[in-house]
């Protein structure tokens, strides 16, 4: 019998990888009683996490992204899992049924390439810092700027 080549390895460490992400993300989420706390928690554990394992990090971003139709479409569904956490700030906006429909996918995707590029980059340790960044970039289009960036300065 052959041997199984990195490629065939990549469905299973993905699976593994992204199971273990959510499991920190939502331990993190449900810890907080309200919706904007809940974002930046949820961000705080996934850039500790990244930080922690830049290997398990590059697996679910650069990785997947190289790895053909079954990586990107994996990807996508890490997307999909991010831009749901940000779906009920929809409820939390003045202007919440204005907001443009991927703006959920846009913000997640913008926070996951930053996640993808210090860690590319070899710099996965950085991201701690960025955490406040991060939660103001996700928070502000539902919340505006001042409750955004109010949020994003706690802890």
């Amino acid at each position: 019998m052959p041997e199984s080549s990195s490629n065939d390895d990549f469905p299973r460490a993905f699976e593994a990888a992204f199971a273990r992400l959510q499991v920190v993300v939502e331990e993190a989420y449900v810890s907080q009683a309200e919706w904007p706390d809940q974002v930046a928690a949820a961000i705080r554990a996934a850039f500790e996490f990244a930080a922690s394992d830049p290997d398990a990090a590059d697996l679910l971003t650069n990785k997947a992204l190289a790895s053909g139709s079954d990586g990107v479409a994996r990807y996508q569904r890490l997307l999909g899992y991010s831009a749901g956490l940000l779906s009920p700030g929809r409820q939390h906006s003045r202007d919440g049924a204005l907001l443009p429909g991927i703006i959920e996918q846009s913000v997640a995707g913008g926070i996951i390439m930053l996640v993808a590029q210090r860690v590319d980059q070899g710099r996965a340790s950085e991201l701690p810092e960025l955490v406040p960044d991060a939660i103001q970039f996700a928070l502000t289009p539902y919340l505006g700027v001042e409750w955004a960036r109010r949020v994003a300065a706690v802890r």
